[in-house]
């Protein structure tokens, strides 16, 4: 289930993105090519921008491409990885659902008060609704890495380009011993 809900969040992102970056080169067209600019079109493409980036949040901790800071972390024992790596995983799970909660309040809150964009006039609740379900995600992603962490997944406290390098390094040990340089 969560390899289907990963692939309908990137889905969903990359989709988003792309349609930001067409509404964005339209407004660019109608602006400066026949001088015709369009209100609505800075509105929609911050909104299809901003749910694309939300979205990636998730994406990026799953991936481990988010920024770390590794020189102490790189220095520690295996064991100290594994404890640290969990504990700021399970920090990073109740923060994720700290702002999951404390922004369904205010979705409701706008919900009940009716706000509306300027231009569009697209519910405000409905453009914060991106706010529950991505720090939900991530919120997720934190648990499934503490959980990884906690069972020792070399991947998740060393990292994939390490664990890369180490088997390229493995294969050119193997095929040394047979004689095959590379």
């Amino acid at each position: 289930m969560l390899k289907k809900l990963s692939s309908l969040e990137e889905g969903m992102a990359g989709l988003l993105f792309i349609a930001g970056v067409f509404v964005s080169l339209y407004g660019v067209f109608t602006r400066y090519i026949l001088n015709m600019p369009q209100a609505w079109v800075t509105e929609i493409f911050e909104f299809l921008i901003v749910w694309s980036i939300f979205l990636g949040f998730g994406i990026a901790l799953k991936e481990n491409r988010h920024i770390s800071v590794e020189i102490l972390f790189d220095r520690l024992s295996y064991k100290a990885k594994m404890i640290i790596n969990c504990i700021s995983n399970c920090i990073g799970a109740g923060f994720a659902f700290f702002l999951m909660f404390t922004s369904i309040k205010l979705v409701t809150l706008t919900r009940v008060q009716g706000t509306e964009t300027v231009d569009v006039g697209i519910p405000i609740w409905i453009t914060l609704l991106v706010l529950p379900i991505s720090m939900g995600l991530l919120g997720l992603y934190f648990i499934r890495k503490a959980y990884r962490s906690a069972k020792g997944d070399k991947k998740e406290l060393t990292g994939e380009v390490e664990e890369l390098y180490e088997e390229i390094e493995q294969q050119n040990r193997e095929n040394h011993n047979k004689g095959v340089s590379l």
